[in-house]
């Protein structure tokens, strides 16, 4: 089986992305609210990673770790330490150290001793870079990582002559118990996807059926699904999208609450 992510989520964070999960032992200041959330943007196989972050709660400091996918980045290798500054958005690059060379996925997690707060996403180790949105809360992507990318993966994948790598995508918008919005990238043509939802955790796996994707002439898309009444009230909702046909897949997660990703 040929593993592939939806990702980079954008984990997902409105994402995706991939996409990243936060928390609040103790709050930063009063005037800070929500959550901070990264996406991946680009990779250099074995040598760096760049994120793009959003909402981070500003003059606080963060270290920054990688570590082994599905670890979440806790007690992963310090790559460095990143100052909010005036928060809210910024990008950063860091290296993979060499003692995860050759890993086929990374964790990455940015979190402060200071305020409480903390973010993580994951990224396949495999050059690339992308212009696209950042996800939403999610561990990987991507308003849900994520990826980060949120993974993808292929179980015998078919795809017609020519198409190469792996579909993702990220969480572009979400209306809390009404709709999600995503930005696919890289999907192969003339492929039929079957859209899944369920609870966060799941994958989407045997999720409930919310419709049928066609890609068309493949590549990116944009697209709207109905969030089911079964999930309604649900703090976070995995997402999936799968082929039958083809044998891709691609999956995230998001926050069932109103947002769009900056």
């Amino acid at each position: 089986m040929r593993r592939i992510l939806s990702i980079l989520l954008p984990l997902i964070v409105l994402a995706g992305l991939a996409s990243p999960v936060t928390a609040t032992p103790a709050p930063a200041p009063a005037a800070y609210s929500g959550y901070p959330t990264f996406s991946i943007t680009a990779v250099v196989k074995d040598a760096t990673v760049t994120i793009k972050t959003s909402n981070f709660p500003a003059n606080d400091s963060f270290t920054v770790r990688m570590g082994a996918f599905g670890t979440l980045g806790i007690g992963g290798i310090v790559v460095g330490t990143q100052a909010s500054g005036s928060g809210g958005s910024f990008s950063a690059t860091y290296t993979i150290p060499a003692a995860l060379a050759g890993a086929y996925q990374i964790a990455i997690r940015l979190e402060s001793s200071t305020s409480g707060y903390y973010a993580y996403n994951w990224f396949y180790n495999s050059t690339s870079g992308t212009a696209a949105p950042t996800a939403t809360p999610g561990p990987t992507a991507t308003p849900g990582p994520s990826p980060t990318p949120g993974p993808t993966a292929t179980r015998t994948p078919t795809a017609s002559p020519g198409y190469s790598g792996y579909p993702y995508f990220y969480i572009q918008s979400v209306v809390r118990d009404d709709t999600v919005t995503i930005k696919a990238y890289n999907f192969p043509a003339n492929d039929s996807f079957t859209v899944r939802m369920g609870a966060y955790g799941a994958l989407g796996v045997g999720g409930i059926v919310v419709g049928t994707q066609a890609t068309g002439s493949g590549g990116s898309f944009t697209a709207t699904y109905d969030i089911p009444a079964s999930l309604a009230g649900s703090y976070q909702i995995a997402i999936r999208l799968e082929s039958t046909t083809s044998g891709y897949y691609a999956y995230n997660w998001f926050y069932n609450t109103t947002a769009v990703a900056p």
